[in-house]
């Protein structure tokens, strides 16, 4: 009990009408808090003790002293000079140029720091919130105004001199709307909750036959930021005019703050964001389709904040952390994880991955090694660090913030290395529907395939020659696998991506680094009647033919050679909606920057050293969320995997 009250932080909200304080610990977890009318009609120096005070009183009440406090934080509206904690001005408490740390710590003899509260909302995210897990992230307020902050390398982005960045005062038209501000065509003007309520009044009182009017009671005086969603969603054309041009305003300013500041996420909070995927999800096809670079740069993922009432005092206690140079924020601490992988003996594996790659698992007959793995059937142990004997899908579960705080229910992808001593079963795999529909589990299988090794003049089978899926099923009854199947020929550096629907096989003398789904479903369609303990293995026909495409895509540039690539550069070799792969070939020294959820590692090659920790060929390795930059040294090759968050 005596070790939760050490090491607390206070997070002081203020605001116009009231100030919130609570103490956090360090994982910004709420321990205390309480509240009290700011009243700013008095001296400053009233409402600053009164915030001292109370402050104190909540501190001791918690059972603890200043001793045991970091710091404290404050979160104020208006302009902040927050090298020199000062208040330069705020029209909501009708401050101008207080010395608020300077008079605070008359209360609080503790290291204390100030910031725009905006700013605090956007940090408070980053630490405990919807972004937590990545260290650049836009955040942006949609009420009365448009306000917000940026995050960069996990610190408030202010820039080089007081007053901070106004997101809501960047113009997006040119059609001459006034702006609060006093200038024209402000985000603020368009995609403010108080924009939206203008143009639904405007709408409504054009359009009395429409939702907007009856949603209102006939009351312009009653509208809200909701009615205009709630019309569209029951299809009134007026409402889902209103709806399109707020997100299509939004999307123009967001589209610009990931332009310029290439952020790792996006965060929206205010009353408009109780409409959550409603609202994101067009936002985010609309920066898929306009953010510069399309299809071969990264694009953040818009998500709602999540602190709500706390976002303040949160906001607030992380500038504690973050300002007085702790080096890392609580959730987003530097983890390189290594990963003991589970070998599987198969009818056709071989000897490699024991000779060559030296797993203590492998034996004669090891077909697959399970190198990066939460799958319940292959769960890999972490050998390394504060997390060492905790199984990944554990450390899933329990840290998410590490890989980004992704949605998905499980560890999303499954690497493996496959030694194919002979061919592997002919077969399919469903996608998430299906797999959802008919075997119950959230993943289906997409895959791909680079090719560590093989002979001269191999062939893998990837796709069919059916026209219709009647001569399909023909084929299939009369056993003609060799006159259906489609085979193509690789080389050891081919790169080969298998959706799910396409018939495919590796083929014997095969070294594969396989990146998929985690997910094991595989439907059989041929063995070549091979005996498995004196019986021919299950063949799964009839969801074969389920989920078999037909017609067959062309499938003549389904093969990509990484040959010449850039040495010592994280080169991007595939990206689908599933995961991105890519291919880093070390000669000397090498380094980028981890800016994805996380990274799946897996050498290939070669030896060497990830910021000073040895690595050989066979070692798998995850670099987390907020990892930052990476230095790698040696000689080796390394394919590493991602997936959007």
């Amino acid at each position: 009990m005596a070790d939760a009250k050490k090491n607390v932080i206070i997070g002081i909200d203020l605001g116009g009408t009231g100030i919130k304080i609570g103490i956090v610990d360090t994982a910004y977890e709420m321990l205390a808090q309480t509240s009290i009318p700011t009243g700013a009609e008095r001296p400053y120096k009233q409402v600053i003790e009164d915030m001292g005070r109370t402050a104190r009183r909540l501190l001791e009440d918690h059972g603890c002293s200043m001793e045991d406090c970091l710091g404290v934080g404050v979160g104020s509206p208006g302009t902040i000079d927050s090298e020199n904690g000062v208040v330069l001005y705020s029209n909501n408490i009708r401050w101008d140029n207080v010395p608020l740390a300077e008079e605070l710590k008359k209360y609080l003899p503790v290291p204390i720091y100030i910031n725009n509260d905006a700013n605090c909302a956007a940090l408070g995210e980053v630490v405990k919130g919807a972004a937590k897990g990545y260290k650049n992230a836009a955040f942006l307020t949609l009420g009365t105004g448009v306000g917000g902050g940026i995050v960069i390398d996990g610190k408030i982005f202010e820039g080089g001199h007081p007053g901070g960045v106004e997101l809501g005062h960047t113009r997006i038209r040119s059609e001459g709307r006034k702006c609060t501000c006093g200038r024209d065509d402000c985000l603020e003007a368009y995609a403010s909750a108080s924009a939206l309520i203008k143009d639904a009044k405007e709408m409504a009182k054009q359009h009395t036959e429409s939702q907007l009017w009856q949603l209102c009671g006939q009351n312009l005086d009653n509208m809200n930021a909701k009615i205009p969603f709630d019309a569209a969603w029951a299809g009134d054309a007026c409402g889902k005019t209103l709806v399109e041009n707020y997100i299509r305003y939004l999307a123009d300013g967001i589209i610009d703050l990931v332009n310029i500041f290439r952020p790792d996420i996006i965060v929206l909070g205010g009353g408009v964001c109780a409409q959550r995927e409603k609202l994101t999800e067009p936002l985010t096809k609309y920066l898929q389709e306009g953010c510069f670079g399309g299809s071969v740069t990264y694009i953040p993922q818009v998500v709602i904040a999540q602190n709500g009432n706390d976002a303040g005092i949160i906001g607030a206690a992380s500038l504690v952390g973050t300002q007085a140079g702790s080096g890392s924020l609580s959730g987003c601490k530097k983890q390189c994880l290594f990963l003991d992988p589970v070998c599987t003996e198969n009818i056709w594996g071989g000897s490699r991955l024991k000779n060559e790659f030296h797993y203590e698992a492998a034996g004669e007959h090891t077909g697959e090694c399970w190198g990066i793995s939460a799958h319940p059937s292959g769960d890999g142990t972490v050998k390394n660090g504060s997390f060492a004997g905790n199984k990944l899908s554990e450390i899933w579960d329990q840290h998410r913030e590490l890989f980004g705080s992704c949605d998905s229910d499980r560890f999303p992808l499954l690497v493996k290395i496959i030694d194919a001593k002979d061919d592997l079963s002919i077969q399919v795999h469903p996608d998430d529907a299906y797999a959802r529909k008919v075997e119950q589990v959230p993943f289906g299988k997409t895959e791909c395939w680079y090719i560590m090794d093989c002979d001269p003049g191999a062939e893998l089978v990837v796709g069919h020659h059916a026209r219709t899926r009647e001569e399909l099923k023909q084929m299939i009854a009369d056993n003609r696998y060799e006159e259906l199947i489609r085979r193509v020929p690789v080389q050891k550096g081919d790169m080969i991506q298998i959706n799910p629907g396409t018939v495919h096989a590796i083929k014997a003398h095969t070294l594969i680094l396989e990146t998929q789904q985690n997910s094991d479903i595989t439907y059989r369609l041929y063995d070549y009647d091979r005996l498995q303990d004196g019986k021919k293995r299950e063949l799964h026909i009839e969801k074969s033919l389920d989920v078999i495409r037909v017609p067959e895509r062309d499938t003549r540039d389904c093969v990509k050679s990484t040959e010449n690539l850039p040495e010592n550069t994280l080169n991007q070799i595939y990206s689908c909606d599933k995961y991105s792969v890519f291919k880093l070939d070390v000669n000397g020294k090498a380094s980028f920057a981890q800016k994805y959820p996380f990274l799946a590692a897996s050498v290939l090659e070669g030896e060497g050293s990830v910021d000073g920790t040895n690595v050989r060929k066979g070692d798998h390795f995850i670099l987390s969320a907020g990892y930052g930059d990476v230095e790698m040294e040696g000689k080796m090759s390394l394919i590493l995997s991602t997936v959007e968050k």
